[in-house]
Parts: C-alpha cells; structure tokens; sequence
C-alpha cells in the first residue's frame, strides 16, 4: 500500500473571510472554488489546504465538525523571530511566543480569524 498526505481540512465561520486571511496572511494560492460546498482549495507550496464552512451538502457527519481549536499543523520556517514579525505585522494573533523546547526546536502558535490553532516551527 502506498499513502500519501491528501489536503488538509480547516473548518471556518466564513468562507470569504477565511480566502482573503489565508491568501494575504500565509500566502496560499486558491485553486478551485466549490460553491455549493462552501469550500475552496488553496496550496502551500506542495500542500493543498480543503478550507470550508460545515454544511449539509458535505454529506453524513459534518454536524459534528467543531470550528476552531488546534489543527496540529505545523509550519516549519528557517527563522522563526522574523517569521513572527512578519506575521504580527499582517495583524496575526499569536497565543504562545516563540519559545525553545528541550530537544533543540522553536515553536510559536497563531490562529486564524475562526481560532484555528497553527503552530509554526524551527528546526535548526
């Protein structure tokens, strides 16, 4: 069997807020629209995000979906001060400042509009 990562679903309030924050704020470029789904595919360099308001039209269990909260999606930078600023200064809320953990990483994390959680990471 051979796997490998599909796209990552973000659960949202507002389908035109969440473009306009994801396209101007992390730099995704939107792919594909869907209507009457109440969703819209962007990329990340190699990584396609499924970014939706729950809807009836997405079939069985979407009455369960949760918006915001921690998504466990980690973006990795190669300076993570600067990426910080960066972001602050595009008006990202941060809800942990960088700070260095035991085995050698850095890690902040930032939410979206809707209170998704990203941690963002570095490595070296």
């Amino acid at each position: 069997m051979k796997l490998k990562v599909g796209p990552i679903q973000i659960f949202v309030s507002d389908i035109e807020k969440a473009r306009q924050w994801y396209s101007k704020v992390l730099e995704m470029n939107l792919i594909e629209e869907y209507p009457d789904f109440k969703c819209i595919l962007m990329k990340l360099s190699d990584t396609e995000f499924d970014i939706g308001v729950p809807s009836p039209n997405w079939g069985e269990g979407w009455n369960k979906v949760k918006i915001g909260g921690r998504t466990s999606i980690f973006f990795e930078t190669d300076d993570i001060f600067k990426t910080v600023e960066e972001l602050k200064k595009k008006g990202v809320k941060f809800i942990e400042e960088p700070y260095k953990r035991s085995w050698g990483e850095y890690k902040a994390v930032f939410v979206d509009p809707d209170n998704n959680e990203f941690g963002l990471i570095q490595v070296k």
